[in-house]
């Protein structure tokens, strides 16, 4: 531990925040799981022994383990977080394989941006809530409003940044490439998609995120299964710690995902992470 944290810049030199952003991968890792360790202490501290707050609202996190062993014990967690991982995926899948051509569409066509941009834009701008009721008018109960909602609330982030991508590519490189001799299909392989992979890879990690909240929002509502649904049901029996467990993981979905977005960007276009540590 010690090695680690010795990797940063003399605090003299420049503080804290120098010595932070010189420490290494590990080094950080290892400050990140210092300070939640110290917050689930002074967590616990505060509500389960000294108890200044009620366990009813705010369970301390050994109780939370004791409410995730229970949903596991009890097959809960296996059968909602399966239904759910289920309409994720299909919704995440539908917002990429549509978001984005038409984000390489509006990018490289402006007749195609003023006619589908506001529409998106006005679309986004609307809390994915709203579309709640009109998603169980449209598809009725089960997993078929969950689908809509991760979709409706993924695809707009990689849309509107594969458009933004595409029309900041240097107009420099377009105009080499066609003196080349570049057509248009060779100009979206070899200029434009390499200038707009970073936009895409950020449009999905906000992505992933959205989604996430799109799902718990359309299983909190009249939905009979996903984490959702396990949450508003342990809430409403006052089993506080088993739906802060069922939270725990959503949350735990939602960071891994984006890790691993991350991960295929660092394959995929690893220029993209150049000089970062």
């Amino acid at each position: 531990m010690t090695a680690l944290l010795a990797t940063g810049p003399n605090l003299g030199r420049g503080g804290v925040a120098a010595w932070l952003a010189g420490l290494s991968a590990k080094g950080k890792a290892a400050v990140i799981a210092i300070e939640v360790v110290i917050l689930l202490v002074l967590w616990q501290l505060v509500v389960g022994v000294l108890g200044w707050i009620s366990p009813v609202f705010l369970p301390p996190p050994l109780a939370i383990a004791q409410g995730f062993g229970e949903i596991v014990a009890n097959g809960s967690l296996a059968a909602n977080a399966g239904v759910s991982a289920q309409a994720w995926l299909t919704g995440f899948a539908l917002a990429v394989v549509v978001g984005i051509p038409v984000g390489l569409l509006m990018g490289t066509s402006l007749p195609v941006d003023r006619v589908i941009g506001p529409i998106a834009w006005t679309i986004y701008a609307t809390p994915s809530i709203a579309y709640q009721p009109l998603a169980k008018a449209w598809f009725g109960f089960g997993i078929g409003p969950v689908i809509f909602l991760v979709t409706i609330s993924a695809i707009f982030p990689i849309l509107l940044n594969v458009a933004a991508g595409m029309r900041t590519t240097n107009p420099s490189i377009i105009r080499a490439a066609r003196v080349y001799g570049a057509g248009r299909m060779r100009l979206y392989r070899s200029v434009y998609l390499p200038s707009t992979i970073p936009f895409l890879f950020a449009g999905l990690r906000q992505a992933v995120v959205l989604a996430t909240i799109g799902m718990v929002v359309a299983e909190l509502a009249g939905s009979s299964s996903g984490m959702g649904a396990l949450i508003i049901r342990a809430s409403n029996t006052y089993q506080t710690d088993q739906a802060f467990a069922a939270i725990a993981v959503v949350v735990l979905w939602s960071v891994g995902m984006t890790q691993v977005v991350t991960a295929i960007e660092r394959g995929v276009a690893p220029w993209t992470r150049k000089g970062k540590r």
